[in-house]
Formats: structure tokens, sequence, C-alpha cells
């Protein structure tokens, strides 16, 4: 197992954390360059033989609305959450190809299916991450490649824990989530693994929704709660 990511003593953390940490490789890079990106995924094959599973994790939400959003924070967030997935998918998807057999996994989001404010960049690329999702799996499905998404729900990660950690923000975000919490990172990595596996053989260009049900419904009030004291 490769890992690779901007920051070096995160990578190393993550290792640690792994289960059999002596397995993991771990590669620093800046995959917004799309030199550095296919690099990666070309020392990635040489040092494990090929690659079998491709997960495209990385990503940022810059908050801004459509009529706010500078020029330099749309092309950050496009080249990280989108560009990004492109360069390492196309050296991996070669290498899959020549053995017959691979599995792409995109991480997504629900706000690639349906916008949520003030993330006009985020929700644009991830929104695309699907499209291009749906173009691998279309286009190489019958070269032996399956290529698939992920779309999690709000999930307690380093990346949203100032605003799942506020207690304004849970009242006002907790009532639109079915199960009343927020997503567990093993809940999503379980997903991921799930279609990287051959369990989901015949599953490609697909995006599963890991979001508590919050796209089930459009609103919902706690005025609306149900009475559990009288059967129907």
């Amino acid at each position: 197992m490769t890992a690779t990511g901007r920051d070096e003593a995160r990578l190393g953390r993550t290792r640690d954390a792994c289960a059999e940490p002596g397995r993991v490789r771990v590669d620093a890079a800046d995959i917004v360059d799309p030199a550095q990106a296919r690099r990666v995924a070309v020392d990635a094959i040489a040092a494990m033989d090929g690659v079998d599973v491709l997960v495209n994790a990385a990503g940022i939400a810059l908050e801004a609305g459509v009529l706010d959003i500078a020029t330099a924070d749309w092309r950050a967030t496009l080249d990280l959450n989108l560009d990004a997935v492109l360069w390492t998918s196309q050296v991996v998807a070669r290498d899959m190809i020549g053995r017959g057999s691979g599995s792409i996994v995109n991480v997504s989001s629900i706000d690639g299916l349906t916008p949520e404010a003030p993330l006009a960049a985020y929700d644009a690329s991830k929104a695309a991450l699907i499209s291009l999702t749906r173009s691998f799996a279309h286009e190489l499905g019958h070269l032996g490649v399956r290529c698939n998404a992920v779309a999690p729900g709000m999930t307690v990660t380093a990346m949203t824990e100032p605003e799942v950690a506020d207690e304004e923000f849970r009242a006002a975000y907790l009532p639109r989530i079915p199960q009343r919490r927020f997503a567990d990172p093993d809940e999503i990595a379980a997903a991921i693994a799930f279609l990287a596996s051959d369990e989901a053989s015949f599953v490609n260009g697909a995006t599963l929704v890991v979001d508590g049900g919050q796209l089930a419904g459009s609103w919902y009030h706690p005025r609306d709660e149900p009475s559990l004291d009288v059967a129907p």
C-alpha cells in the first residue's frame, strides 16, 4: 500500500496507525502539480509491482458563494479536488488495463449531488468528480477497470472538526440527518473498501451515498417529530 499527501509527518502517523505499518509506504508529494501526481503513481506501480486499487481522497473546501469566490480559490479547489484525480488516475488506469483488472474509487460528496452554500467551488468540483467517475467507468469498463465514487455526508475529520465541535452548528445541522449524528471516517472507509473489492465486481460508474439519510428528504423541523406514544 502507498499513501501520499503533502504533509510527511501526517503520512507517517497514518502509516503507524495501520494494522500492518510495515506494508505501508509513504510518498510525500503535492499532487496539484501534474508532474508530481504522475510521479507518485509511477513510483507506486514500480514499488508494488502494479496497483490493484486507487483511492482518490484528497480535497479542500473553501467557503465562498457564487458571487464571492475568488479566482485563486476557485482554481485551487478544482486543481486538487478534480484535476489531481485525473492525473493520478490516468497513470494508474493504464497499468490496470495492462493487467486486465483494477478498481478506482473517488471520494466525492453529497454536495456533488445537491449544492450547499456557501461552497460554490467545492460543490462544483465534487459534481464534476462524479461525472469524471462515470467517464472512466464508461470508457474503461470493457478493459477490466471499474471506477466508482462515494458521496459522504458530514464526516468527523480534521477538516470538519471546527464545525462539528461547534454546538450552534450541531444544533442547526443534525436535524437534517435522520440518524442524528455525523459519520465516522471508518464508515466512509467501509464503503470505499466495498467498492474496491470483488464484492462489488459488477458495480461500475456508481455513486454510493453514505450520509445517514440526509438526502432522503429536503427539510426537517423538530415540530415534525413523530409521536411514539400512540400505536397506529
